[in-house]
């Protein structure tokens, strides 16, 4: 709360100090009157209630304890306007009261135009003056549960003050009550009066006036070519003024026979690498007239060539849109570099898409980065002692290339290759970058550089130990076929000779 407090008394000395001396070089001004005379009348002591010498206004509905008295206070309060300057129009008056004392529930008050004379030192209940039965306007006291507490609270009372300003009526001042006078406690609010010594906590009537039509000229200020929501700031003469933004032209009044330089913002920022630019933003002004400033969007723009030497591009920057920028590549679309090893042009890449074509230029049309790039190849080849193998070729850099051997067996040459020994595929040698276990016929490898993959190949000789043991035991078959043949006819023989 204390803070929140600091805070409103800071901005109220900042809004004081401008309102009571600045006055904008436009035919058009902000002032900030003391209120000349300020009392409450209160009800429940009509006689002798007297309150114009304090430093406390109440209005609302209240009740004495002490004395048991139900009652209403209302406040009259009085600004002098001779001060203000001549031939102006009131286009705004604000009654400003700071409330320090808030009542238990928002309350309405309404402001009244006073009627007849008083007097702040003598006047009680009894002796009010009269005042309008129409309400000038009305407005809500915030209650202490919403922080009513040492807050401002105003009124709109510009019909009246025009109207004591224009002559059209007397300035008695105005006369602030409840809604609804009734018995009610603690329906009541309690304001600083004009005896509080902190002048910015003082009541104070806010008036904006404007030059008169026939004494001034009007300057209409618009923007184009910028997004909707985005705002350029107006100056004048060096003072900040007001702001403009698509769609929503301004209007600035000046003195007839006077000169003044109007600009806008020239550099608006909408995004890191997005902004739009307004060329020409100041304009010399000395009669009624229409200025558009007009605004253009302007990207950011990178331009990477890898490798460098094989391309010509303009430097990092921001550039208008709708800009032709000039961009070539100088290299050739190959180029060997060393053994196995060799430069291909890719292409151009705007935010990592490919464009169509090689380029000669590009239009700015949004914010982003040019890439032109060489891609670097490497040469695998895949070889093996055996066989016909497939995957040699040129790979780009960390691709993945895939190879294989047509068969994983084959018969060896030689005699031995009539017992049936082969020659069995094992595995793949050559790179640290095998994917997987290099074992099968079909592998793959991660290309970081030449590289030669050979297949690895060893004899079989199971089959081989199969056909002789086969071999062996058909042999011993037929000996063992011949011995008992010979036995048999031996024993044949034996019998006959007999």
């Amino acid at each position: 709360m204390q803070m929140m407090k600091k805070i409103l008394l800071a901005t109220l000395l900042v809004m004081g100090a401008l309102l009571q001396s600045l006055t904008l070089v436009q035919a058009q001004e902000s002032v900030a009157l003391y209120s000349a005379a300020d009392n409450y009348a209160d009800s429940k002591y009509p006689i002798l209630g007297k309150y114009g010498k304090t430093s406390f206004l109440y209005v609302g509905n209240s009740y004495d304890r002490s004395q048991d008295i139900w009652g209403s206070e209302r406040i009259y309060i009085r600004f002098d306007l001779t001060g203000l300057p001549k031939d102006r129009l009131i286009m705004q008056a604000t009654l400003r009261l700071w409330q320090y004392y808030p009542p238990e529930s928002n309350q309405t008050y309404e402001a009244h135009r006073v009627l007849g004379d008083w007097n702040e030192t003598t006047q009680n209940w009894n002796t009010q003056p009269s005042w309008s039965p129409a309400k000038t306007s009305e407005t809500i006291a915030p209650s202490r549960g919403a922080q009513g507490a040492e807050v401002p609270v105003e009124w709109d009372i510009t019909s009246d003050v025009k109207a004591w300003y224009n002559g059209e009526a007397r300035n008695y001042g105005t006369m602030i009550k409840a809604v609804k006078e009734e018995h009610a406690r603690d329906a009541s609010s309690g304001f600083w009066s004009r005896e509080y010594p902190v002048k910015e906590l003082k009541p104070r009537l806010i008036i904006v006036l404007q030059g008169n039509p026939s004494l001034t000229y009007v300057v209409r200020i618009g923007v184009t070519r910028l997004p909707s929501g985005v705002v350029s700031t107006i100056t004048v003469d060096d003072r900040e003024y007001d702001s403009v933004s698509l769609n929503a032209e301004k209007e600035i009044i000046f003195d007839k026979g006077t000169s003044h330089t109007i600009t806008v913002s020239q550099l608006l920022s909408t995004s890191r690498d997005t902004r739009y630019r307004c060329e020409d933003n100041q304009a010399n002004v000395t009669a009624a007239g229409f200025h558009m400033f007009t605004y253009t969007a302007e990207y950011f723009i990178e331009f990477l060539k890898q490798p460098s030497e094989m391309f010509e591009a303009p430097p990092p920057g921001w550039y208008p849109s709708g800009a032709s920028l000039p961009v070539q590549r100088t290299g050739p679309d190959l180029l060997t570099i060393a053994p196995g090893t060799r430069l291909v042009f890719d292409g151009w890449y705007f935010n990592s898409k490919k464009l169509p074509s090689d380029l000669g230029t590009i239009v700015a049309d949004g914010p982003g980065r040019l890439e032109g790039r060489y891609r670097t190849e490497y040469y695998v080849n895949v070889t093996s002692s055996v066989g016909r193998t497939e995957g040699s070729g040129w790979y780009a850099k960390d691709s993945v290339a895939s190879f294989s051997i047509d068969s994983s067996t084959v018969a060896a040459e030689g005699p031995m290759s009539l017992l049936g020994l082969k020659r069995s595929f094992t595995g793949w040698v050559g790179s640290d970058n095998f994917i997987g276990a290099p074992v099968d016929p079909q592998g793959s490898v991660v290309v970081r550089g030449p590289t030669t993959i050979e297949a690895v190949w060893q004899d079989d000789w199971s089959t081989v130990f199969t056909n002789l043991v086969t071999i062996l035991l058909a042999v011993i078959a037929a000996g063992a076929a011949v011995i008992i043949v010979r036995r048999r006819r031996n024993q044949r023989l034996s019998v006959m000779s007999k």
